[in-house]
């Protein structure tokens, strides 16, 4: 199962910097328009599903890691509140984008230092309380950026903007 999740946080490291290079080549005001995508904007859905992550694999994730994380401080660093990123990462694309990049290699740290995924886990969302194996809020972790990824994907077939970043045969 360990094996799973690292090839699943390079997969997620690999599909967001595919993705930065496609939106990298486009025009700012698209990526911040509203092209009807639950968090509005291409940049809006960045946005979520980053915080997200930062939600799971910061405050989750990172307490059962065998190791401490060495990056944890510039997570923590990109954060205004609890579960809002600071406006100058949301607000720039290029701040986003780098804060991205460095989500994802922490996520990589965080799954590489996590002993075992097969623990029953109770986590208190700030939307409910569930129990689960801990495998199975880390697979929601990756499945919910894999999502969003597939909705900005749609957008950009929609803008007619050639795209293929999503694949997972390529890692």
């Amino acid at each position: 199962m360990k094996a799973l999740f690292e090839l699943m946080s390079h997969y997620n490291k690999t599909a967001n910097a595919q993705m930065i290079s496609v939106l990298d080549r486009l025009d700012e005001d698209i990526l911040f328009k509203d092209v009807g995508l639950h968090d509005k904007s291409i940049a809006g859905t960045i946005v979520h599903y980053t915080t997200g992550d930062i939600l799971f694999f910061k405050n989750y994730f990172a307490p059962l890691c065998t190791t401490h994380i060495q990056s944890e401080s510039k997570i923590e660093a990109m954060l205004e509140q609890p579960f809002k990123l600071k406006p100058e990462i949301t607000e720039n694309l290029n701040n986003l984008f780098s804060a991205r990049g460095e989500l994802d290699e922490y996520i990589i740290n965080v799954v590489s230092a996590i002993a075992d995924f097969s623990p029953t886990k109770t986590f208190d969302f700030p939307w409910a309380s569930m129990t689960k194996p801990l495998y199975q809020f880390v697979w929601a972790a990756f499945n919910h950026a894999t999502h969003h990824r597939g909705m900005i994907a749609g957008a950009l077939d929609a803008l007619k903007v050639e795209n293929d970043f999503n694949g997972a045969l390529g890692i």
